[in-house]
């Protein structure tokens, strides 16, 4: 086993929290905004019964102070982008409902991977986020190598959603188990991996399909959190999981397997590749992938404009196979380039929703952490729920009253991860044929949002 460490320059801390922090900062693309003293495009049918705001804080504040001014609606949803008191500071609530919803963490099985954890590196992984996925990661990339008997990238792209989603053969990570699992493989079987960080069930977008969301409700003026709900894309907003067809037989590669990572220079970024180190670790001690060791290289970034460059280092001088990493979506959105090229598929760390919107003609670009916009389907039955005591996933209101409950008016913040999440919230309610009224974005840098609010609400 190889592991070697590209050390760059020093992070400044502006930039340390763009790349380092869960999810990142936003991408460079943006939606087509709408002024905020225009209306948007005039919407037939009753005046919406909900308003939901997809946006941060401070936007969030503005928004809301507004659209109670109006009194046009008493039902308000929000983001987990504006689960801050800066929210709702200044703001007097009557008998006005705010709800909120919060990714959280899912139905994980984490023990082994925190014992094996910190015993060897003498301190607990749950402090920092990604440590789970990236040790995940490593496990996926593994058995999709075994699948796929060959060292060619795109074969072992193409056997990820294989090894990942149902059916198979449930295996999950450690020595014994990816012993058992490889075995599985060898004999033209499927498996379905399940790891530290939960279910890898991937969509027809590569992006995590499965996970667990967090309601919350501000009573009395602060935030209380009220429940946790499972959430399958599949069943919630008529996601795809596409059953990949098990790989073509091949000659087994006599060279080792090859897999980089993309981390910060900084303890954050320490602490994720150690995840990755001892997945490395562990099925290397269960004999490897294809009969040797996997060498592992490790890339540490200190600004933005590096990433791709340590992207060319990994796919060019050390000629992996496979990318872990980055954290945020600014950073994954430079790897994609080279490694589109290469065909080396890049598991990204970020739950920037961003991600889903880039350019990916190669499909290189899978997501194995839960995108902030896993929340949205949540939200939606919220609405059709009425916001009463939430109800357990699978009781919510039937499709076919949901046109009953009304619709929904949708204003997001400029910027590509609110309007994904806005868009995702759209899809969950076309599938459980509610209605939104009307989805637009607006400038957060303007003062004045009511012509936008007025017209969007339909007052």
């Amino acid at each position: 086993m190889r592991r070697t460490r590209f050390v760059t320059l020093a992070l400044s801390a502006g930039l340390l929290m763009l790349i380092a922090a869960c999810g990142g900062g936003g991408s460079s693309s943006s939606s087509t905004p709408v002024d905020s003293g225009s209306s948007p495009s005039a919407t037939a049918g009753p005046p919406a019964e909900a308003l939901l705001v997809v946006a941060d804080p401070a936007s969030t504040n503005a928004a809301l102070s507004q659209a109670l001014a109006l009194g046009s609606v008493k039902k308000y949803f929000l983001t987990s982008r504006s689960m801050d008191p800066a929210s709702f500071a200044g703001l007097t609530l009557s008998d006005e409902t705010i709800w909120g919803t919060v990714p959280t963490a899912p139905f994980a099985q984490a023990d082994d991977f925190n014992n094996a954890y910190e015993n060897a590196y003498g301190h607990p992984p749950a402090d920092v986020f990604g440590t789970a996925e990236a040790y995940d990661s490593v496990y996926v990339v593994a058995l999709a190598a075994v699948a796929a008997n060959s060292a060619d990238h795109a074969a072992i792209r193409d056997a990820i959603s294989y090894v990942a989603n149902s059916p198979g053969d449930v295996e999950t990570y450690g020595v014994g188990a990816f012993t058992a699992a490889t075995g599985i493989l060898a004999a033209g079987q499927d498996i379905n991996y399940i790891g530290a960080s939960g279910q890898v069930d991937l969509d027809s977008n590569r992006e995590i399909a499965k996970s667990s969301v967090q309601t919350w409700r501000v009573i009395n003026g602060t935030i209380a959190r009220i429940e946790t709900r499972d959430i399958d894309l599949a069943a919630e907003a008529g996601a795809v999981l596409p059953q990949a067809s098990p790989p073509l037989p091949a000659a087994t590669p006599d060279t080792a397997l090859s897999i980089g990572i993309i981390v910060s220079d900084d303890e954050d970024g320490t602490a994720i590749s150690d995840a990755a180190q001892l997945a490395v670790d562990e099925i290397n001690a269960a004999g490897g992938v294809w009969g040797q060791d996997i060498s592992f290289h490790i890339q540490t970034i200190g600004s933005a404009g590096q990433v791709s460059h340590a992207a060319g280092l990994l796919i060019t001088d050390d000629g992996v196979e496979a990318i872990i990493g980055p954290t945020s979506a600014d950073a994954t959105q430079e790897v994609l380039a080279p490694a589109g090229d290469a065909n080396v598929p890049v598991l990204s760390l970020s739950t920037d929703p961003a991600l889903t919107g880039f350019e990916d003609t190669k499909n290189v670009l899978f997501r194995l952490v839960a995108s902030e916009a896993l929340q949205m389907p949540v939200l939606a039955n919220l609405f059709l729920e009425g916001h009463a005591t939430p109800t357990p996933i699978g009781s919510e209101t039937p499709a076919a009253t949901a046109s009953a409950a009304g619709s929904v008016c949708v204003v997001y913040q400029n910027g590509a991860a609110f309007e994904q999440m806005a868009a995702a919230y759209a899809t969950a309610m076309e599938f459980k044929q509610a209605k939104v009224r009307a989805n637009v974005s607006f400038d957060p840098t303007s003062a004045n949002y009511e012509t936008l609010l007025k017209g969007c609400i339909g007052s």
